[in-house]
């Protein structure tokens, strides 16, 4: 397979990846630290790490905290002899990020079940949008390419019409929830119905979604998953529940959160120590069990209840955004020890114009009829987002 690199110049890199030229026995259980400095080297550094057994550590260089720990670890290496291949963190957008260690089986066994996901498409080429250090990366952008002998395609910086002049017949595009969004806005059109979508990282609302497929007709599968999980499940176009992936179980707790057990779990976490889990993980996601699949309503730090329904954030950032002024919500719940419910709504707007919490609670109401919930509204010009599009809770 061929590794293909674009420059802004349109000159283009291309490397043959062949197994025998990207292992080395002195790599064996060396800790490789590989930070988003490009996605060239990055995916090269991913590769010689992944054929070499070295125990590769992947981490934002932006995110100055991580960094920080990072280089106070390499002096104390506190995974002692786990048995890990990689270990990616989650974004911290809602707190502290954990480093979920990743064994090749975990690995491997994924892009198994991504493969039988992908195989009636006949795959032929992959672009990939989305930085390796993200797990979701690394799994769909280099392994199931690399453990499927295709080719993959890679830019720097993709800007939406670079994109689309790059799509032909059997080609995945693996992005982002931005990258859907920005490709429905732009003048030109294409028909890509014989190519594929898939989009992770972060939420994609149903109206985008309905307007992407419309527009360039074509198919879009979301994956649902998260770092210490790996994949979940995933949905085609506008389907509305969940299917969980080849090898994965779910379940829920007595509060409606689920539960997810499946080869691709770390077994160890990493947050100030190392934690087991069994290959068993209850995550923060509230979910209605439909026979095998689900319905996701959010996670609890997205969800509110109200006279005892339960409101995700995430319809409340969509209809938001849908407000000319405003670029981007970003919603979360939090403690509040003088509301009566105990809790309120933590809203940060991107936005040039001053809305009072009284225009933005109507806004809100609108949409979702006249229920009653306090606010705590920040006006701000940018609201921050990771690698991959993930926009970040600010501080």
């Amino acid at each position: 397979m061929y590794l293909e690199i674009l420059n802004d110049d349109g000159s283009c890199n291309r490397h043959f990846i062949a197994q025998e030229d990207y292992t080395a026995e002195t790599l064996k259980k060396n800790t490789a630290y590989i930070h988003s400095q490009s996605k060239e080297s990055n995916a090269l550094e991913i590769y010689k790490a992944y054929y070499g057994e070295s125990r590769a550590i992947l981490f934002d260089a932006s995110n100055q905290k991580l960094y920080a720990k990072l280089r106070d670890l390499q002096s104390k290496d506190p995974f002692g002899e786990e048995d890990y291949l990689m270990m990616f963190f989650t974004s911290g957008s809602t707190g502290n990020p954990v480093g979920a260690l990743k064994t090749k089986e975990n690995l491997d066994r994924e892009v198994k079940a991504l493969t039988k996901l992908l195989e009636k498409y006949k795959i032929k080429k992959v672009i990939v949008t989305v930085p390796f250090i993200h797990i979701y990366g690394t799994l769909l952008g280099l392994l199931y390419p690399l453990l499927n002998n295709i080719d993959i395609v890679l830019k720097e910086h993709f800007l939406p019409h670079d994109l689309l002049e790059l799509i032909d017949d059997n080609t995945l595009v693996v992005t982002t929830p931005l990258y859907i969004k920005a490709l429905t806005k732009l003048d030109q059109s294409k028909a890509l119905n014989r190519s594929i979508f898939i989009s992770s990282t972060a939420p994609l609302d149903s109206k985008s979604a309905q307007l992407f497929i419309s527009k360039y007709d074509t198919d879009l599968i979301q994956i649902f998953g998260s770092t210490e999980t790996g994949g979940i499940a995933y949905k085609t176009n506008l389907e509305t529940l969940w299917t969980p992936l080849d090898s994965v179980t779910i379940m829920t707790n007595t509060e409606s959160e689920l539960i997810v057990k499946s080869p691709f779990v770390s077994t160890v976490l990493y947050e100030n120590g190392l934690h087991c889990t069994e290959g068993r993980i209850e995550t923060f996601d509230y979910v209605e069990l439909e026979g095998s699949q689900f319905r996701l309503l959010g996670r609890s730090s997205k969800i509110f209840k109200i006279a005892g329904k339960r409101y995700s954030t995430i319809q409340i950032e969509s209809s938001l955004e849908e407000i000319e002024a405003i670029s981007k919500a970003l919603v979360f719940v939090e403690a509040d020890q003088n509301s009566l419910r105990g809790e309120r709504l933590n809203i940060t707007l991107e936005s040039n114009h001053k809305f009072s919490a009284k225009e933005i609670k109507k806004i809100i109401q609108n949409s979702f009829s006249n229920l009653k919930f306090s606010i705590r509204l920040t006006i701000v010009d940018s609201i921050p987002t990771t690698e991959a599009g993930k926009k970040l809770l600010i501080k």
